[in-house]
């Protein structure tokens, strides 16, 4: 499990409850890859442990699970199997076939260049691989040598399908990640425009040119420099640097890698057919390819024996797995990369030159095209020359009856026999007989239904003629891995069923325009040729967004993520209604229908809330609202008896209110009033004088300016507007 920090899981970890770490087999800056035991299967597997920091972003999240099931789907046998993918604590990890051996580039870093079969055996099973991610939508983006492996056994297989388009729209950031590797990315993925499967093939291109010459076709001070150079550069002839490469296989290296995407194979199929149409004039011979002696795997294996971790390492024990599959017939074996080299003369293969790399790749065992009939000894010319011309004499007449009539017999009529019966009679003419199932509304299961060619027809012998076996009605079959309409229209057809399309369905778990069901249900009896509807899928049920507002921030994001919304951003708007900082409500709004996963923008208020400031004095209530962002305007004090002079009676709007921050005008209302100070007692000239320093005004009703105060009003104390009058009342 992920330690409290974020770092991966180590050795000895066991993630999901199920998959048990053990060594590292390699280290990549954004991942990890370990040996592992699958406990619940009891088999080993490679688990890939990527960068933390990427499970925290869910878009990320969402994308991995997503390219993760496609991948999965893939059964290619040049494609690295994805068996299962997860994210536990902090790290998000995926659970992949073993491969034991090495890659690619540490075969080229071992032994240098290839020979033009060898790199044929190695661009033959990534087409394969290509043709079936690109037909199921897939596009890898990141194809190079540290992404093909090549196991002990000779397969060779493409890794990584979807991981770099998960990481691409990943919103988390990482100096570790690097969407592609500049070397092999193709021009639209260097100016940032849509890819394809012809992306593919351009990488595919430049790889192979690499491994023909030993070097990459353009080079520079910086990876940014040689990535820029190819949107203003072809790539050059792979002969330019090798004289073993024929004009043929140039074809193929030049016209993946054109500039325009619209001068490239259409797809990795026609690629696949000109690369074997160059196999087969070149005369490749068969080749499997080798895993390199210094690897990861190597290196870790050896550490594993050093450590003596037990009589038997997990490394032991995982090339004891391969082995065994190989023996069983499940791993590869040598394969000519050509499809028609016996079918017509090829001219003799090009003999290694300057940068074959003929010597680090022996072809060993190879099956030839053709070969040399031995010599005999010479006998007398005379009896030579009859005997040839009895050869031919007969040679003429045998080959005139054979190319007439002689060659062909009817197919028989076989009602009536049985099976076996069938093919007697079949045998018995000299066709090579087979049986071979066929559903039947009016045939019973196992009984004879007929032949293919009919009955009556001219066959030439040694041709395969079909015994027909009903397999009585058939039945609406289960839809496979690949719910494609094309995939699934193929099953149906081989089924002798007739394929069409029906309604449309949400689906969480398949993908939009994928079979989901059949109707007839799967398992269902039909007649021959019954029309089977297929109910392919319109994505996930939209998702209604929920009422947010007056939600704090933070619960209104957690709300439309638990609706399986992602908020996409945030806006503060004004409303005079809402605190600020809470929830205004989302763009699109409440209860508009949404695709699941689409992100929807969260409106947050921005509203200024004004302060209770009653009875603070003028000068600091102006401070605290200027630092709060409001614009103070002073107005004309009234008299308030309850608050002092100088102090604030009342703002406007009033406390509690809110203001637009674009026009944060607050209008404050200041007191004037003043208390009475006490005069009694005070010598009436001394008392007006004070009055008129408090601010009021002093009248005295009787008596003189010398006499002492005995009277006033309003009395002492009361709170009265700065100017009021005061009279006092004197003796003397």
């Amino acid at each position: 499990m992920s330690t409290p920090d974020g770092q991966m899981p180590g050795p000895g970890s066991l993630l999901d409850g199920r998959y048990r770490l053990d060594a590292v087999i390699a280290r990549g800056g954004m991942s990890m890859v370990h040996l592992a035991t699958d406990e619940r299967l009891d088999r080993h597997v490679a688990v890939k442990l990527l960068d933390p920091v990427l499970a925290g972003d869910r878009a990320f999240v969402d994308r991995f699970t997503l390219e993760a099931r496609s991948a999965a789907r893939l059964s290619d046998p040049g494609i690295v199997q994805v068996f299962d993918q997860g994210v536990e604590g902090e790290t998000p990890f995926l659970v992949m076939e073993l491969v034991p051996g090495g890659t690619l580039r540490e075969l080229l870093d071992e032994r240098g260049p290839m020979p033009p079969y060898a790199a044929a055996a190695v661009l033959r099973p990534l087409l394969g691989a290509l043709r079936e991610a690109h037909d199921a939508g897939l596009v890898h983006r990141d194809i190079k040598p540290e992404n093909v492996l090549i196991s002990t056994n000779g397969a060779v297989k493409l890794a990584d399908f979807g991981l770099v388009r998960a990481v691409a729209e990943s919103r988390a950031t990482s100096n570790s990640v690097v969407m592609g590797t500049a070397a092999y990315l193709s021009p639209e993925q260097i100016s940032g425009s849509d890819t394809d499967g012809r992306s593919d093939l351009y990488s595919l291109g430049v790889l192979a040119y690499e491994m023909l010459t030993g070097v990459p076709p353009f080079s520079g001070d910086s990876s940014v420099a040689v990535a820029y150079r190819r949107l203003d550069t072809d790539v050059a002839a792979p002969s330019d640097q090798s004289d073993s490469v024929s004009e043929a296989l140039d074809r193929v290296v030049l016209r993946a890698t054109r500039r325009s995407r619209e001068d490239r194979y259409t797809d990795a199929g026609q690629m696949l057919d000109e690369l074997d149409e160059a196999a087969r004039i070149g005369r490749f011979p068969a080749y499997a390819v080798p895993a390199p002696r210094q690897s990861s795997w190597s290196r870790a294996r050896a550490a594993a024996a050093v450590s003596g971790a037990g009589s038997e390492s997990e490394f032991d024990a995982a090339d004891r797995e391969s082995g065994e599959a190989l023996r069983r017939g499940d791993g590869p074996v040598p394969t000519r990369v050509h499809t028609r080299a016996d079918l017509s003369p090829a001219p003799a293969a090009p003999q290694p030159d300057r940068g074959s790399a003929a010597g680090p790749y022996p072809p060993g065992e190879v099956e030839h095209a053709g070969r040399r009939a031995p010599v005999r000894p010479r006998r007398r010319l005379g009896l030579l020359w009859l005997g040839l011309v009895i050869a031919a004499a007969t040679l003429l007449a045998v080959a005139g009856w054979w190319l007439g009539s002689g060659r062909f017999e009817t197919v028989p009529s076989v009602q009536g026999m049985s099976v076996g019966q069938a093919t007697e009679a079949l045998g018995g003419l000299g066709f090579a007989a087979v049986t071979r199932d066929t559903f039947s509304d009016d045939v019973a299961p196992s009984a004879l239904v007929g032949t293919d060619p009919d009955a009556g027809t001219r066959v030439p012998r040694g041709d395969t003629v079909a015994v027909l076996v009903s397999a009585g009605r058939p039945q609406v079959p289960e839809v496979g891995a690949d719910r494609t309409v094309e995939a699934v229209s193929g099953l149906l057809r081989e089924n002798s069923l007739e394929p069409s399309r029906g309604e449309s369905r949400h689906s969480d778990s398949v993908p939009e325009g994928q079979v989901v069901t059949l109707s007839p249900r799967p398992g269902t009896t039909v007649d021959v040729g019954t029309r089977v509807a297929m109910v392919t899928s319109s994505g996930p049920a939209p998702v209604a967004v929920p009422d947010v507002v007056g939600l704090a921030e933070d619960r209104a994001r957690a709300a439309l993520e638990a609706a399986g919304l992602t908020v996409s951003g945030v806006r503060e708007v004004y409303d005079d209604e809402v605190d600020r900082g809470r929830a205004v409500g989302t763009d699109p709004g409440h209860g508009s229908d949404v695709a699941r996963g689409d992100g929807v923008t969260l409106l947050v208020s921005n509203a200024l809330e004004v302060p209770d400031l009653r009875d603070m004095p003028l000068d600091e209530a102006t401070d605290v609202l200027t630092d709060a962002g409001f614009t103070v305007v002073r107005e004309s004090p009234v008299t308030d008896r309850r608050i002092a002079d100088g102090h604030v009676v009342r703002t406007e709007p009033p406390a509690g209110g809110s203001v637009d921050p674009a026009n944060p005008v607050l209008r404050i209302v200041p007191s004037d009033a003043i208390s009475v100070p006490v005069v009694l007692g005070s010598r009436a000239s001394d008392a007006q004088r004070a009055l008129r320093e408090a601010g009021l005004t002093a009248t005295i009703d009787t008596g003189t300016p010398d006499g002492i105060v005995y009277g006033q009003t309003p009395l002492p104390g009361r709170m009265v507007a700065r100017g009021s009058e005061v009279e006092i009342d004197a003796l003397g």
